[in-house]
Order: C-alpha cells, then structure tokens, then sequence
C-alpha cells in the first residue's frame, strides 16, 4: 500500500507529460489528418504548397530527382488537380454577369443573391427596393432572370414554388392536365399526400385515384431545396471513393486512390540551398520550412498507413459481407478493430470518419462496416443486416396490402431473426420507410 502511494505522483506526472505531448502542434496536425476528407485533405495541402517552398507534389515533376527545375513551376498550385469549387452564391454572381442588361440590373441582382436563405429561397423583395432605392418591379423583373439560372428552383419564394418550378421540368413527360394537376396538389393538398390520403385527393379534384397516385410518385421525386442541388452536383455523385477493394482468386487488393492519398516529397532545388553558402537568416529559414515539410510527409503518409490496417481488419472481419453482400454484415466494433490493428479506439473512430470505400456490392461510408449487434436466440445479429432483411421484406410485399409491423416481425422471423414489433418499427423508422398504411398502392 505504501508503495503504491509512494508511486502515485510519479504516474501523476507522466499522465500530464503524456497529455501535454498530445496537445503539441505537430501532433495535433496529425490527429486532424485522419479525419479530413478528400476535399478537405486537398485544401489542407494546397494550403501547405503555398507556404511551405520545401513541398511538392510528386506528380508535379517528370524528373525524379527534379534536376531539371523550371522557374514556372514557382507559381504552382494544387488546384491544378483539384477542380475549384465555387459556393452556389459565387456561381449564381458569374451567371449574374451574362443575364444582366446593364449595371444597374446587376447591382439587384447582386443583392438579391445575397438575401437568399439557406434554402435557397428568397423574400426580400420590399427590403432589396427600399435598400437600393429601386421600384419593386424592377427587382421583380431582375429576380424572374435569376430564377432561370440552375439549380431549379432558386430564389423562389418558399418550398411549394420551388416543388412547381421542378415540376415543369417534366413537361415532356406528361400532358399538359397532369402537369396542372400536378400543381394544384403541390398548392393545396401535399399535407394528404404526405399521409397517403390518395382517395381523399381524387375525391376532391374528382379523378381516380390512380391518377393521383401517379402524380404523386412524380411529387415525391422532385427536390424542394434549391440550394441542396447545388451541393449535391458539386459533390460529384455524392460518394466518391477513396479506398477500392477489388478481388481477385480470393484474395481481396485495396487500392488507395491518388486523390484521396496524395504523395508530398521534398523540392530537391531548396534542399541544395541548404547545403549551400547562405545566409544564416536563410539557413534557418530553410531548416524550419523541411522539418515543418518532412513531418507532414510523415503524417500523411501514416494517415495513410492506418486507414490501410483498418481496412484490412475490416476485410478480416466483415469477410462474409465482401463474399455475399449487405445481409451478412456481421457485428463489429471500433474497439475490437482498433485491439487488432493495436491502435486506440479514437483513432479508429477519426480515421474513418469521411472515408468512403468501393466494393463489389456498391460504396459504402467506413463507418458502415460498424455495426451494433442483438442477440437473436443463441447467436448475435448485426443490426444493418436485419435492416437489409427488412428493406427486401418491404420491397417485396403485395402494394395494394402493405405489412404492418407485426407482420414484418414474423416474416422476419421465418428468416431466424426474432424481434419484437417496436424494434421493427424503431428501424423502418430509421429506413425512413413509412406506415402500412402510407405504403398502400390503388394498382
């Protein structure tokens, strides 16, 4: 006991030092590391290329040990390999420039776009006259030439004229009634539509209810947020891979993608000055600008390192999943992987955090493989497993006589997976799957 007492503030102090090397700047550039996603790295770099003269690329040079250095290579910017992004206010100002008569209407413009909400809506226009002095027919007529501009449905007034706006775009595709139809369910009956009241719509627009239905599942396809279609285009197909598996004779190769796992190395024309004759103002310069620039290296490339360990336990563990599909994700933990590949469980938990990975069965975010499990009878069950039993359940059931959730639970039960009627409802909730009832199909 008195050893132990005698020991305490000793191990006291080596939890602090630990903690206190922790939080150094170095370390804590390559705690964030792990957690950047693609677009993100690629900014922390291009940040990094600018303000650090040691760095480069390696694509950036044919020669590999850059001999032949060219002065032109001084103006170097990643986003030679990035595409810029711009915001959707940026990219409606550009636009701005080709619709717009003269200055005057752009000077509206201008601050039309800049009142725009987060939707993407706007309803300012009294605000936009009396702050730029300016008839409201004026900003009327500015905002009509803005409301032409992609994505659709921008700098409309709310939700259901953004849903219209959409709506026109399918012209082509249904007749001219429809279209109107359409219309007048977006104006005065989308509360009913949202709860499947099909028979009570038609009754009041007095067609069959077939036509509503058909109507409806156009409705329920149109996006009402402007600005989120904005977004969706910009990030190109919403998930893009970072890490591919691929198999191959049973065996399974991951690809770590070049954008997602860039490589940096040292320019070997600064490297020269440092064992040149300069300054000491220069030298020291010089030698704070390569270990700021080799630890860099070093943390991307163990970011690297450790994404590639987790993916592989992963492939370990969830090997049934990579063989058969979604229905035999197995349970698994952060902690039990992070034991594995003898790393902390928060460093598993940043290290897959906007990740995205490419398997036979589709892309999948890493934290996918992560799944909680419930005991059904004597063996465990992973919870995104019984999900995708559900979801072909439902999928696969008579429309015009949906499941109720008692009834999903027994069908769920014929496969060997027992859960009550609340769990079932608790995950088609999750699924963002409606009631029976909102399920019911007229054909």
């Amino acid at each position: 006991m008195q050893l132990q007492q005698n020991l305490a503030p000793q191990q006291k102090q080596e939890q602090v030092q630990k903690q206190k090397l922790v939080m150094t700047p170095k370390l804590r550039q390559s705690i964030g590391l792990l957690q950047l996603s693609t677009l993100d790295l690629q900014d922390y770099i291009n940040d990094k290329l600018m303000d650090n003269p040691l760095l480069e690329l390696e694509e950036e040079y044919s020669s590999t040990d850059n001999e032949s250095y060219n002065s032109q290579n001084d103006d170097y910017n990643y986003e030679n390999f990035v595409a810029e992004k711009l915001s959707l206010n940026d990219f409606l100002l550009q636009q701005l420039h080709l619709i717009t008569a003269n200055k005057r209407e752009e000077k509206i413009g201008e601050q039309i776009i800049g009142s725009l909400d987060e939707y993407g809506f706007f309803n300012d226009l009294e605000v936009v006259s009396q702050d730029l002095g300016v008839e409201k027919e004026e900003v009327k007529k500015v905002l009509e030439k803005i409301k032409e501009i992609a994505p659709t449905g921008i700098a409309t007034s709310g939700f259901k004229e953004a849903l219209i706006a959409e709506l026109k775009k399918y012209s082509d595709n249904y007749s001219a009634e429809k279209i109107e139809l359409a219309e007048k369910i977006i104006q005065d009956h989308l509360e009913d539509l949202k709860n499947n009241k099909i028979k009570k719509i038609a009754k009041s627009l007095k067609v069959k209810p077939l036509v509503i239905q058909e109507l409806g599942d156009l409705i329920n396809v149109l996006n009402p947020i402007p600005r989120s279609k904005y977004n969706d285009e910009a990030a190109s197909n919403y998930l893009q891979p970072d890490i591919i598996v691929e198999e191959h004779a049973n065996n399974y190769d991951i690809v770590m993608t070049e954008e997602s796992f860039p490589t940096l190395r040292i320019n070997a024309k600064y490297k020269r000055l440092l064992k040149e004759r300069e300054t000491k103002e220069i030298q020291d310069y010089l030698a704070e600008k390569l270990d700021s620039a080799l630890w860099l290296i070093k943390s991307i490339e163990q970011r690297r390192r450790t994404i590639y360990s987790i993916v592989e336990e992963i492939i370990e563990q969830q090997a049934e999943f990579f063989q058969s599909g979604i229905k035999k994700i197995q349970p698994l933990s952060m902690a039990e992987v992070a034991e594995e590949i003898d790393k902390h469980e928060s460093t598993v938990s940043r290290a897959t955090d906007n990740k995205n990975i490419q398997t036979d069965y589709g892309i999948f975010p890493l934290k996918f493989f992560f799944s909680e499990g419930i005991k059904c009878g004597n063996r465990e069950v992973s919870v995104t497993s019984i999900k995708e039993y559900l979801k072909d359940i439902i999928k696969n059931e008579d429309k015009k006589q949906p499941l109720s959730d008692s009834k999903l639970a027994k069908k769920l039960k014929e496969c060997g997976i027992s859960i009550s009627r609340r769990t079932v409802a608790k995950y088609r909730k999750e699924l963002k799957i409606p009631s029976s009832r909102k399920r019911k199909r007229y054909n």
